[in-house]
């Protein structure tokens, strides 16, 4: 299955979501968001790495395993690009 850019999938295996797929992929699980990137032949090639706030939970095994939400959100598997740089020249 491809993905389309902005099209939301769910599941509770992340890298069977990924698997065949290429790009740049917001993830989110448990209420934590997640940079993902896939790359041919790799499911997950980078990630998922959290962003933005942390959420502190302690997870139940009661409640059995949450699913995964995944967003392709870019074609590119260049993760650099979408970094925001906070350096700037100071003289």
């Amino acid at each position: 299955m491809k993905l389309d850019i902005n099209v939301p999938v769910s599941g509770l295996d992340l890298a069977s979501l990924l698997h065949g797929e290429e790009g740049l992929f917001l993830c989110q699980n448990r209420g934590q968001n997640y940079i993902t990137v896939a790359k041919t032949g790799h499911s997950i090639a980078f990630g998922p790495t959290p962003i933005g706030r942390g959420i502190q939970q302690q997870p139940s095994a009661s409640l059995g395993p949450e699913p995964w939400f995944v967003t392709k959100i870019s074609n590119s598997t260049e993760f650099a690009e979408f970094r925001l740089t906070s350096s700037r020249d100071v003289r």
